[in-house]
């Protein structure tokens, strides 16, 4: 996705000059930083500092307007030094910048540059997640994501055949840089994204897949577990092994049959089939 952008107003001025902060403060800054004897006001919409800075002019303070700046990736130099990595016994995952670089045979290739979106593959739950898919036979059936991120999970589905993968979360930045990850895939058409809380979804899924912590999870529970028909399955990972107990009390009480577990460095992944 583009890089954001943010507008700068340098004031001229005194250090103690707050009749300065509090008018700029009015158009919803961002903050301020001292800059020798200048303010700088940084501003996420360029419609505000402009506002701010007709404000000044009207006031006879004189200023500085710079609008559209693009913002530094601080994830730039970390693409850049990134390597591809083996994941299980089909994935290659590549969080660079994107390239047509070949995996070896017999992988699949999941290109997703590492961004403020999570799901790189390089955190033992996306990891755990990604080796509980791969024991799934997908042919054919319709995947559900929840907490997608990057969009690592739902991808990985339709790379590994399913008919349909669905991809939803809460933080609309990290659909949109779901999209751009799809675009870098030629299975990604296979895969559905859409930014909304787990009480909107709707349909049902042979199988799915939450990644969120145990706080985010158990509060939703009850409309991630709906979607899964008789039969289903459910895996859940993003549990510290030290909550594991809870979160599967929670969901045998409610007929879930644990079929499966993995744990690495601390995390925990649960694979359940609800009972007929």
């Amino acid at each position: 996705m583009p890089p954001l952008k943010y507008s700068r107003l340098v004031i001229p001025r005194k250090a103690k000059d707050d009749a300065v902060v509090g008018l700029v403060s009015l158009f919803g800054p961002l903050g301020f930083v001292e800059e020798g004897r200048d303010l700088t006001a940084c501003f996420r919409e360029a419609s505000a500092a402009r506002e701010a800075s007709r404000a000044l002019a009207s006031s006879r303070i004189r200023c500085e307007l710079v609008t559209d700046i693009p913002e530094g990736d601080p994830l730039e130099k970390f693409r850049e030094a990134s390597r591809p990595f083996p994941l299980g016994r089909r994935f290659w995952i590549d969080p660079g910048d994107p390239c047509d670089s070949r995996p070896p045979d017999g992988r699949i290739a999941l290109r997703l540059p590492a961004s403020r979106a999570f799901g790189t593959g390089g955190h033992e739950s996306t990891r755990l997640a990604l080796l509980a898919l791969e024991e799934e036979p997908l042919e054919g059936l319709a995947v559900l994501d929840v907490g997608t991120g990057s969009g690592v999970v739902a991808l990985a589905a339709a790379a590994l055949g399913a008919r349909r993968a669905v991809g939803y979360d809460t933080d609309l930045e990290a659909i949109l840089i779901a999209r751009e990850n799809l675009r870098l895939h030629s299975f990604g058409g296979r895969v559905a994204l859409a930014a909304a809380s787990p009480a909107a979804l709707t349909g049902l899924f042979e199988v799915v897949v939450a990644n969120m912590l145990p706080e985010e999870f158990l509060p939703v529970e009850r409309s991630i577990a709906g979607r899964v028909p008789a039969g289903g399955r459910l895996i859940v990972s993003g549990i510290p092994v030290e909550s594991e107990e809870r979160v599967l009390t929670r969901l045998r009480a409610r007929s879930w049959r644990l079929a499966g577990r993995r744990t690495e460095g601390g995390w925990a992944c649960v694979c359940l089939e609800r009972a007929s």
